[in-house]
């Protein structure tokens, strides 16, 4: 027993005088942190791209015609260009190998319906006080978002807007009847299929795909969470991203209210990462863009 254990420790000394006489390479975490910094930078650059290129073919007629599609197409492919080489990548973020849409996962659906039914309700309350207050002349809830809007060059934009879509606005608090919008009642009274199908798989999964599964993916690999919301990690990644996503959606319409979308996209990430699953955010994001059709079919029918 003694013979082996110094004939073991002789090998150790040996084995550490071998390892400090040849050092080793640049250490596999520092190859590592400089792949994940590299892609973190890919892919915010990536996506400052897709929102200039969108900006620009707005400035065309013909492109603008084609620039929808065109953005939905960069949603779902870009990102699996971006990690082509990088299967298991992609395969974490969900942006593939295999496929642009993720692999049906049923705790998205759970997890999406859970939060439905907790957030939609006093939404639905506080749309229908807000826009009480708003339509009857009462704009100081704006007031923070009218300053920075005069800031900028679209002041008065919020204001224009808001008149116009309070012409048909009653002045209670609560509708007199609930309204769904003219194109869910098309094509026989199927047309409400066809509205969720577009809503789903041309507007919220592809935006999903690409600010979720694939930029906030990699900026939370570059800065993984510090912080917990009820639960779920959360960090700086999330902010950016939602950061990102919002000043996207103020090129689609040049209005600072649309910064909003900031929040929902919190919501969005928060989603992604509980559920494990694009699905989750995907359709919530759906469910809430019908809701927001459904609120402003009730609240400002068309006359």
């Amino acid at each position: 027993m003694r013979v082996t254990g110094l004939a073991v420790a002789a090998a150790g000394l040996e084995k550490t005088r071998s390892l400090w006489n040849h050092p080793l390479p640049v250490s596999t975490q520092s190859a590592a942190e400089t792949e994940i910094a590299s892609r973190a930078r890919k892919a915010i650059a990536a996506t400052l791209a897709v929102y200039l290129l969108f900006g620009l073919f707005g400035l065309h007629p013909w492109l603008r015609a084609v620039r929808g599609l065109l953005l939905v197409a960069a949603f779902y492919f870009l990102p699996m260009w971006m990690l082509r080489d990088q299967p298991r990548v992609q395969a974490r973020y969900e942006v593939g190998p295999d496929s642009p849409i993720p692999e049906w996962r049923w705790r998205g659906l759970k997890v999406a319906g859970i939060a439905c039914l907790v957030i939609f309700p006093p939404f639905v309350l506080g749309f229908w006080w807000f826009y009480s207050q708003v339509c009857n002349g009462d704009l100081s809830v704006l007031a923070p978002v009218t300053y920075l809007e005069g800031l900028t060059p679209w002041a008065g934009g919020l204001e224009t807007y808001l008149a116009k879509l309070c012409r048909t606005h009653d002045g209670g608090l609560w509708p007199e009847h609930i309204r769904v919008p003219a194109t869910w009642t098309a094509y026989y009274g199927l047309g409400w299929l066809y509205e969720l199908a577009i809503g789903l798989f041309a507007v919220a999964m592809a935006e999903e795909v690409f600010h979720r599964g694939y930029l906030m993916s990699a900026l939370e690999d570059r800065w993984p969470p510090k912080h917990r919301i009820f639960g779920v990690p959360f960090g700086l990644a999330a902010v950016i991203s939602s950061l990102m996503f919002a000043g996207g959606h103020l090129l689609a319409m040049a209005q600072v209210g649309r910064l909003a979308t900031f929040f929902p996209a919190l919501v969005f990430a928060w989603l992604w990462r509980r559920s494990g699953s694009l699905w989750a955010p995907a359709l919530f994001h759906t469910a809430a863009n019908a809701l927001m059709d459904v609120l402003l079919s009730t609240t400002f029918p068309v006359r």
